[in-house]
């Protein structure tokens, strides 16, 4: 049976010098406000983006470190009766793993993305992905 806690797993990406936060679906946004604000300063709210959709992904900054820090906040399972709950759970990763590859290469390295350099994006789309995955199999 998988475990009904909060879970807030931090992962440091040594080669880009960042942090990748993952918060399950159990992780409150009361939890969440009290470590980290977004990049801008805005206090995480439940009345804002960190609750839309099934997951999302924010650039934010830690409160106790000032360091800027990539959120994924896993918010629920697609309640579509006729999507597959595993593959649909695949997809859902992939796609905030892209966003956390994408705001990396703009917040950290700005750069670009381009057919002719993919290979070091796709491997930090996968290296997130794994720490998705990692945290909300727990």
């Amino acid at each position: 049976m998988k475990n009904k806690k909060a879970i807030i797993d931090i992962y440091y990406c040594n080669v880009y010098n960042f942090y990748l936060v993952v918060a399950n679906k159990y992780t409150t946004v009361d939890q969440l406000k009290k470590k980290y604000i977004y990049n801008d300063g805005a206090e995480l709210d439940v009345d804002n983006y960190i609750l839309e959709g099934l997951a999302t992904t924010s650039m934010c900054k830690d409160k106790k470190t000032n360091a800027t820090v990539c959120l994924v906040k896993y918010n629920k399972d697609s309640d579509v009766k006729t999507v597959d709950k595993k593959t649909d759970f695949i997809n859902t990763i992939s796609h905030e793993a892209t966003h956390v590859a994408i705001d990396i290469y703009y917040y950290f390295l700005d750069q670009k993305l381009s057919a002719d350099s993919s290979e070091p994006f796709c491997y930090l789309q996968g290296w997130a992905a794994e720490c998705i995955y990692k945290t909300l199999k727990k």
